[in-house]
This record gives structure tokens, sequence and C-alpha cells, in this order.
């Protein structure tokens, strides 16, 4: 009973705007325009799906996983932690990532990843 208490306290919290701490230690995030990123997910699988069901979307958690280098803008990025980060457009990451049980995720800007514009792309050129 005491355990359902708080979790409609930190519910009410996060509603009502007020911060609440939440540990981040988890390698997938589910990230939206409502809540703070929730980054308690191991599997890709469980985070994306959760992320549909959400309205969110899932991604790496860059505190926790390593992105292996590349000239893409996107990631793919699998539960046991593997990444590709040689995607030019969402559209095709998202659908390898669904075909291998991961994600696609934003390159970190060091990588070229979120910020840059693809001047040739018609969703991406902003």
């Amino acid at each position: 009973m005491k355990q359902l208490r708080l979790k409609h306290y930190i519910l009410a919290a996060a509603m009502a705007g007020l911060p609440v701490a939440v540990a981040q230690a988890a390698p997938f995030c589910i990230k939206s325009q409502i809540l703070p990123p929730q980054c308690i997910y191991q599997d890709a699988q469980q985070c994306a799906k959760e992320a549909q069901r959400q309205g969110g979307v899932c991604s790496a958690n860059p505190d926790e996983l390593t992105l292996t280098p590349g000239n893409g803008k996107y990631c793919m990025v699998t539960s046991t932690h593997a990444s590709l980060c040689a995607y030019g457009d969402r559209a095709t990451c998202a659908r390898d990532a669904a075909s291998q049980g991961g994600v696609c995720t934003d390159a970190p800007p060091s990588m070229g990843g979120a910020g840059v514009p693809d001047p040739y792309s018609s969703t991406d050129g902003y």
C-alpha cells in the first residue's frame, strides 16, 4: 500500500511539473514532450514498444552507451549494445532497427548527428 502511494505521488508531481528525481541508469530511454526522459529500459524492443504506446521515441542513453563512430546522422542500436552510425535518414535507420530488434537514435553531435541538416532530404533539410 505504501509503495502504491509513492507511485501516485511521483505521478502527481510529474504531472504538476514538479521536478522528480529519476535514476537514469538504463541504456534505453523514452523521450517525449510531456515528461523528462525515462531511462529505465534494458531492452530496446520493450523501450520502442512502450515509446510508441506513450507517443514518444526510444533512444540510446548517452550516459550508458558508447556508440560506434560512423558517418551517419542516425545510429541503429540493439539490446546487445551493438551500434551502427551509418544512416543518413531516420526512416531507413528505423526500418533496419525494427528488423534487428533495436532502436534508431540520433548520432551524437560529435559524429555529425542532431542539429546537422541534410540539404538533400525532403524531411531532414529544415
